[in-house]
């Protein structure tokens, strides 16, 4: 799985009400990657929707 897709697969979940862990179960990380992705996307100020349209190079 390229890591654009994780990313956007892991935010996906946050924004439906998945849990941290339950969220780092699924894909098979951290707690601690979940979160950090979770924060970037809380201080982003950008909807999910406008998160998940970005391309691999505008997510880094």
């Amino acid at each position: 799985m390229q890591m654009n897709k994780r990313i956007k697969n892991i935010l996906r979940c946050y924004a439906a009400g998945m849990g941290i862990k339950e969220t780092a179960s699924t894909f098979h990380t951290s707690r601690n990657t979940v979160r950090k992705y979770v924060r970037l996307f809380l201080s982003s100020r950008k909807s999910i929707d406008q998160l998940l349209s970005l391309s691999e190079e505008q997510l880094h």
